[in-house]
């Protein structure tokens, strides 16, 4: 793990005042037992603004745009 990972790593884990391992293990934990990603496309409908755009020529862009806003604002 790089080392200015496993700094925020630590700091988190001090923040939330369990171990490091602890901090990991719910990490690996709620990783795994996820079964499926939690997103879906009706996630992201209403998430767009701005001028209009094609789809299939720009969609990744903004479905990943929009996917990266939504969680960041569940890490919030």
């Amino acid at each position: 793990m790089p080392d200015h990972i496993h700094a925020k790593a630590k700091q988190r884990a001090a923040e939330l005042g369990i171990s490091f391992a602890e901090f990991a293990r719910r990490l690996f934990e709620r990783e795994l037992d996820e079964a499926a990603p939690r997103g879906d496309i009706d996630a992201i409908c209403g998430m767009v603004s701005g001028a209009p755009f094609d789809m299939a020529q720009d969609g990744k862009k903004v479905i990943v745009e929009a996917a990266n806003r939504q969680l960041a604002d569940k890490t919030s």
